[in-house]
Formats: structure tokens, sequence, C-alpha cells
């Protein structure tokens, strides 16, 4: 599942093939090439596949110590190594400045074996360990490994086993490092991504084609990149400026320090020093406003706790929750649009109906038009669950959770078709499936039925990114990318902090 960059660790790609018979000849082919040597086996239901062969196929450098009976492998940066008879495989890169990181130990179904005087490794653990994928197909009794990746442009990664620096990954498997410093804060903009420099705190962008650039040597923190300007606020000054990204022309927009500025649509929102009234500025600088839903004493603006949906703003109006006030965006037309205590679901998709929770009478989930007519129960939650999660929104769909019990369930916004779907930490929608995680990576229908594992490690970060499942695990921190008929391939050999596709 690992990259095929570090190809050189996945020699042992064992793969489930339910089907296979265990007399049939087995067919097994490396990007569109068959595999040369001794035949592959069937050994419990696994396919073992000379390793010598694999290694070759992939352009790896193969070493064999016959006194520990191991092989040590290098592809590019990455390397692996098994001890025949062992379970164990180890993966690992070398970075930037040549040393050896160890990276995981992956357990094998069935280890490395000697048969006929060959050694012989699993199909799925050597293309894990490449990065590359394995499908199986039953009907010819033949295995497929492809080392392209399952991605249609790049992605955007901080390696967290050479120091934070930027790297990236494209679709046919390269893996570039893009910069010579740790980079934070990615951002993608038509075709580049921006990024602070750990080191300095200057602005960088990067791509895959055209490698680094700087785009403004001084420090600062960086708002948003969008219509041809980078936004960021002056580290010494605390003012708002934006650069043009071509010509690197800066303009000041703020003359006082602000604080939390986020850009939404057409205007800047931010707090000055000191203050908790929320202000609105257009893009160029030249319109202020300032946002004011009342004088209750425990509202505070912010634009991290103020959702922005659609043409408005909408704040849950109390210490921690809330009526539900909308405002327009330039701080105009202050409604309420309920009447009792509410939690926002931050994660929907923009639309004209507000999903919230109610948390005075079991955690009940409520839907509300967003001219504040039509608030309605969705769901009548359950009091001894204590708490309950939107886990996800889908249309007039809503999913949410069990807190503890980790149970998902999905209900129409009208209140119909409340039932059960699956038992997960995290869930991920696509247009036709969804993905969810507990233990490992599953995929199904989007009520839950076909469900099927196509990772059996625990994960992070379960994303789903124009029908791509995208996810860490847990351990290794390597990110995986999928389709939804479980084909996986791994985009990293080290370990990743920050991605962006």
């Amino acid at each position: 599942m690992k990259r095929l960059t570090i190809a050189l660790t996945l020699l042992f790609a064992l793969i489930t093939c339910a089907g296979a018979s265990a007399s049939g000849e087995i067919g097994v082919y490396v990007d569109g090439e068959a595999l040369s040597g001794a035949e592959p086996l069937n050994v419990d239901g696994r396919v073992l596949v000379p390793m010598r062969s694999v290694f070759e196929a992939l352009g790896a450098k193969v070493t064999w110590d016959g006194d520990a009976r191991s092989v040590y492998a290098e592809r590019d940066d990455a390397f692996t190594e098994l001890t025949i008879d062992s379970p164990m495989l180890s993966v690992g890169v070398f970075n930037s400045d040549g040393a050896a990181v160890p990276v995981d130990n992956i357990t094998l179904d069935v280890p490395a074996k000697i048969i006929n005087n060959y050694t012989y490794v699993p199909v799925r653990a050597v293309s894990e360990a490449l990065g590359a994928s394995v499908y199986w197909n039953a009907s010819n009794n033949s295995v497929t490994v492809t080392t392209a990746k399952n991605i249609d442009k790049p992605v955007y990664y901080t390696s967290l086993s050479d120091y934070g620096r930027l790297y990236a990954v494209t679709p046919d498997g390269e893996t570039l490092k893009l910069s010579d410093a740790a980079a934070r804060d990615l951002e993608m903009c038509d075709g580049y991504v921006y990024y602070i420099s750990d080191g300095n705190g200057y602005l960088y962008r990067a791509s895959a084609k055209s490698g680094e650039e700087l785009v403004l040597d001084k420090s600062v923190d960086k708002v948003a990149v969008d219509g041809g300007y980078a936004y960021y606020r002056e580290t010494d000054s605390g003012a708002l400026y934006r650069i043009d990204t071509e010509t690197r022309t800066t303009e000041r927009l703020t003359d006082n320090a602000v604080q939390y500025p986020r850009l939404y649509r057409d205007r800047l929102y931010f707090n000055l020093e000191n203050d908790n009234s929320l202000y609105s500025l257009t893009r160029d600088g030249k319109s202020l406003s300032a946002i004011d839903i009342g004088d209750s004493a425990y509202t505070k603006l912010y634009p991290f706790n103020c959702v922005f949906f659609g043409d408005y703003i909408l704040i849950e109006n109390g210490m921690w929750y809330g009526n539900i006030t909308r405002v327009n965006l330039d701080g105009a037309d202050v409604r309420t649009l309920t009447e009792h205590n509410s939690i926002l679901f931050k994660n929907a998709e923009p639309s004209d109906k507000i999903v919230y929770i109610s948390p005075d009478n079991g955690q009940d989930i409520y839907c509300v038009n967003i001219d504040g007519s039509d608030d309605h129960l969705v769901h009548k939650g359950d009091p001894s669950w204590l708490n309950t999660e939107i886990a996800a929104r889908d249309g007039d769909k809503v999913y949410y959770k069990h807190p503890m019990r980790m149970e998902v369930y999905r209900v129409n916004l009208d209140g119909s078709d409340d039932r059960y779907v699956c038992y997960a930490d995290d869930i991920a929608l696509g247009s036709e499936k969804m993905a969810a995680s507990y233990n490992g990576v599953y995929i199904a229908d989007k009520d839950g039925s076909g469900e099927t594992e196509i990772y059996d490690r625990d994960v992070d970060g379960l994303t789903v990114k124009n029908d791509i499942v995208f996810f860490t695990d847990h351990t290794s921190r390597r990110l995986y990318a999928s389709d939804f008929d479980g084909n996986i391939s791994a985009l990293t050999g080290g370990s990743v902090g920050e991605w962006i596709y």
C-alpha cells in the first residue's frame, strides 16, 4: 500500500485471491508484462511469486544474505527487508541527507518461503511496499500489478520522514522533493501549492512541473490564495496585505493589526486586537464593515466560530451554543432562525436547509430553512447516548453516530427512513458509495450494504476527494489512495504530515 518509489520494500505483495484454483496456473503481470522465471504459486489461498523476478520487474536492487536467510531490496529512496519464514516485513526510506529512516513493520499473512530452491514472496505485500496496485481476476487466475497511482493529478505532502520537507507524488508514481526546508499551511491554487517555510516564515509556491518559487521574502501568516492574489498577515506589524502572485506587487489592506483573518467569497473577515467584534473588508481593502448581531453578553464573534454558509454567516448566539442567528455577509439583515439551543453541523455543504442539534432533550437533530421557516425535528435523540455526532450530509440525507458504540445511522431530512448503516469511527461519502474506517477501511453502498474490507489496519484522516478514498496508516503515517472498487496504492514511502490534492 505504499509507494512505488518505495517499491523496494513491497516485494512481498500478497493478494487475497478468493477464487484461485489450487491446481490452476496463475499468471502475474507487472505493468502489462508477464512475470518471468519460476511459476507463481497458490499457498493457503495467497499468491506467492518468485522474489527476484518481481524485484527485477520493478527495477529494484536485491541483496541476499545466505547466513541470515534475509532479503534486502532498494529502489529509489526506499528500502525493505524480510527474512525467510518470518512473518515480518520491514519498510523504510532514505531521507534527503541519505540517512535510513525506518517507517513500518508489516505482518505478513504468509511469510516468504524457499520452495524448489526459489525464494517466494506474497504478492500483496510486494505491491503495498512498492505503492503499486494489485488486481485479482478470478475468471482467468491472473494477478495484475500496476505501478501507476490511483490519482489523476499530483498529491503534495510534507514528509515527516524527511524533516517536514515538501514532496509531490505524480499519477505515474514519480516522487519529487520540492523544498529543502520544512513546509506548512499547504494550499492549492491554479496548479501550484502555496506554503510557508517553517524556518524563515517566507511564502513560497511550487508545482511538480516547475519546482519551487519564492513569492514573498518576509515572515508572514498565510490567509488564503485566490483570484491571482495571496492574502497574508505580516508577522511584525500584524496588518493584512495581499500580493499579486505573478507581478509580486504588494498592497497593505489594513492600518491596524488583525487577528484570525479569513477569506470568504469577496471579503476578508477578522478581529482587531483586544476587540471581540467581527469586521468585514472587501478584497481591495477599500470598504470596511463591522458585524453586530446585538448586545448579548455571551456572543463573541470570531471567523473560526462563525459558519460561512452560502450568502450568509450563521452564528450560535451564546457562550457555548444558543439560538442560530443569520446575518448577511456585509453584516446587514440580522435574523434569528431558531428559538432554542442549537449546535450547527459545521461541515455541511452550502444548502438552503440547515442541519443542527438541539442538546436540550436528548441530542435531537433538527433542520430549518435558511429563511427561518419549517424548523422541524429530523431525529429524536436517545438521552442515554449523552451525545450525538452528525457525521456527514448527503443531499436530503444526514448520517449521525453514537459516540460510544460507533454505530452510524442515516435519516432523511423529513424524518423518514431512519436506519442503521454501519459500525465506524469515520465515514466519507463519494458520489455513489461510501468509505468507512474501523480497524481498517471498508467500501460499501451508501445504505451500508455490500461492505468489503480493502485495508486491514487502523487508519486516520479518512477522506474522499473526486471519488478517490484517501487515508493514512495510523502507525506508519504513510498515505494511501483507493478507488471505490478497492484498488489501493501507497502514495508515499515515508510518513506524511500535511497533504493536499
